[in-house]
This record gives C-alpha cells, structure tokens and sequence, in this order.
C-alpha cells in the first residue's frame, strides 16, 4: 500500500520529466519542426509542472526556482545564438553538476549537505551518502554533457533520458544500500 502510494506521489513527475518531453519532441520532429523548436517545447514541460505544483502548493522550492531559472537562460542563450539548440541540451545537466558540486564542496568542508535534513543521524553516515549522491550528480552531468556533443539531437532525446533513469535508479538503490550498511 505504501509503495503504491509513493508511486501515485511521483507518477505525475516522472510523466512530465520523461515521457512527455520524449512524446513531444518525436512527435513534433515527425511533423517537420527544427530541432530547436522540438527540444524547447520537450524541455519545457518539466518547467511548466514545476510552476503548476508552485501555484498549486504555494511554496517555494529552490530546487524547483533553480532548474525554472536555468530553462529561462537556456531560451535566452537559443535566441543569442540564432538557433543553436546547445543551450538547451546543457542546462539540465549543468544544474545537476552544480548540485552535485555543492555536495562534494560540502563532503571536503566536513559539513554533509544530508546532515542538514536529518536529525541526530550518525556524522560518519551522512558524510558518505553526500558523497555518494555528489558523485552520482556528477557523472550524470557528465554523461549528459558528453552525450549533448557526440549524438544528434534525436538520439540525445531518448539515451538522456535512459541516463536520467539510470542515475535515479542508482541514487535510489545506492543511498539504501548505504542507509543498510552503515547503521
């Protein structure tokens, strides 16, 4: 029942982040639209369901306010470069590497990013799982990053989103598996 639960709570995430933006941009590219064109409106649908659960749940999250931001630049970065869809390629996996290097940043300071979150947890524990999810942004960044300068753009639509899948499967069984093994 839990999980089920769970899965209704991030269900409509995962269809906005994911799956539309894939539909749409094959969807537009079959009707003859640019690359360009296709990719802005694909990478804009997790931005429209930020702002709707930030108008809907009335908080702000940074998180949230920080990738809407960063989609705002990468459409301006398209239209200072005539075109060039790079911008929008890179500012997901930009925001991730700057995420990722908060929490390594944090890890090298002595003071985990996680211990923040967590109350009374054991120092030790926090300090490797923050790095653990440090370094899992990291090589995503990369990977996307690469990927943006190596494959065309259809090709980039669907493998980031298996790279998107694969490091959220990784955070998600790595931070358990860590969460087991250190208490």
């Amino acid at each position: 029942m839990k999980d089920e639960v769970q899965l209704k709570k991030y269900l409509p995430s995962l269809i906005f982040a994911i799956i539309l933006p894939v539909i749409a941009y094959l969807f537009l590219k079959m009707l003859g639209n640019s690359d360009t064109l296709a990719l802005g409106i694909a990478t804009a649908f997790p931005v429209v369901h930020m702002l709707w659960s930030l108008i809907r749940k009335k908080e702000l999250n940074p998180v949230s306010l920080v990738a809407i931001i960063g989609f705002l630049i990468s459409l301006l970065a398209v239209y200072l470069t005539h075109g060039n869809n790079l911008a929008f390629k890179l500012w997901h996996p930009i925001l991730t590497a700057a995420i990722g290097t908060i929490f390594l940043l944090s890890v090298l300071l002595n003071r985990p990013l996680l211990e923040l979150a967590s109350e009374g947890e054991n120092h030790r524990k926090m300090l490797i799982m923050t790095l653990f999810m440090g370094l899992v942004f990291i090589f995503h960044a990369l990977s996307v990053i690469l990927l943006a300068f190596f494959v065309e753009t259809t090709a980039f639509v669907l493998l980031s989103k298996v790279i998107d899948f694969s490091a959220v499967g990784v955070l998600v069984l790595g931070l358990a598996f860590l969460r087991k093994k250190l208490n």
